[in-house]
């Protein structure tokens, strides 16, 4: 078994230690327009959209009828309605989800997936950077500002998912060339897809891959204002209701390590004492370790008992703390 650590991926100290950009392609981004729009997309959401002011945003989930997960999203109060980014964690279109439930509600729906450009800037220097090059720094995850990036209109979301500090710059499509010669220009190092990889997955953040047919809400890692309690009623709710009354899930999706530096493929069972605990859906070799990483949505069974855990024949152990700034070894 291979115990030299894995080498650092470009860009990721810089984005754990200082701050550094990329690019984020594949993104769902729908809109949501006209005077019906709030109300409409809010009975689909589990959190509540109605009292979000223009510039402010929250975390949330959309879920089918039964309460399983069909997107996380970070939704946007603009002044003409929403505009809903799933990233890419949504199992199926939430355009086509959405359509099939309107009928006579005044709003229009469109999918502006190819239609923007984002990319990602984040590291604990983050905010203090995009405040000086574009006159200020989002607070709260969901808040968006206009920002002007060297002559070039852009979208400054604050964001998780990529630590503490992160934030999406939003172009229109045929504006991304600008926007990248303007981060280049900047100085800043460049992540690439490695580190982010690396990063979303230390940080457990989900993307469709990492959310397999009957996931719950509550299994996931949200802040608590992505699920609301207080609002109406909203498609799955029930379900999500019926869960917050019993105080807990049996599965949460976590965070795997295992000994070798060979990530395990997705689909790889998580077993404690040789019974089958969770599944691996994403996966990468830790960051400067001689150990990889995986997602998985584990049966609490594997987290509270004192069962060996195992991947491959492989030790394996759930990593409880997220990686402080500057990373792992």
């Amino acid at each position: 078994m291979t115990t030299t650590p894995n080498d650092f991926p470009s860009g990721y100290r810089p984005l754990r230690e200082h701050l550094a950009w990329g690019e984020l392609p594949g993104r769902s981004l729908v809109l949501a327009t006209g005077r019906d729009a709030v109300a409409f997309v809010d009975r689909f959401t589990t959190a509540s959209l109605a009292s979000l002011a223009v510039g402010r945003g929250t975390e949330t989930v959309f879920c089918d009828a039964r309460g399983h997960v069909l997107a996380i999203a970070l939704v946007l109060r603009t002044a003409d309605g929403l505009e809903i980014d799933a990233g890419c964690s949504a199992r199926v279109s939430l355009l086509d989800h959405l359509e099939h439930h309107h009928i006579r509600e005044q709003l229009e729906l469109h999918d502006a997936s190819d239609k923007r450009a984002t990319f990602v800037v984040a590291g604990p220097d983050s905010s203090a950077w995009l405040a000086t090059r574009l006159g200020g720094a989002a607070t709260d995850p969901g808040d968006h500002l206009a920002g002007d990036a060297g002559g070039t209109a852009v979208q400054e979301i604050r964001s998780g998912g990529f630590g503490s500090a992160a934030f999406l710059i939003r172009t229109a499509a045929d504006d991304a060339a600008a926007v990248r010669r303007w981060l280049l220009d900047s100085g800043a190092p460049l992540a690439g897809p490695d580190a982010i990889d690396a990063v979303r997955i230390e940080e457990r953040s989900p993307v469709a891959a990492d959310l397999p047919e009957k996931t719950l809400p509550q299994e996931l890692d949200l802040p608590s204002r992505a699920i609301s309690f207080t609002k109406g009623c909203y498609l799955g709710q029930e379900t999500v209701a019926r869960l917050d009354a019993l105080g807990h899930v049996n599965r949460r999706l976590s965070l795997v390590a295992c000994d070798g530096c060979t990530p395990p493929t997705p689909g790889t069972p998580l077993l404690a004492d040789g019974t089958p605990a969770g599944i691996i859906t994403s996966s990468c070799p830790a960051p400067g370790r001689a150990a990889a990483l995986g997602l998985a949505i584990v049966h609490r069974r594997a987290a509270e008992s004192t069962a060996r855990l195992t991947i491959d024949d492989r030790r394996a152990w759930l990593e409880t703390d997220r990686p402080a700034a500057g990373g792992r070894g």
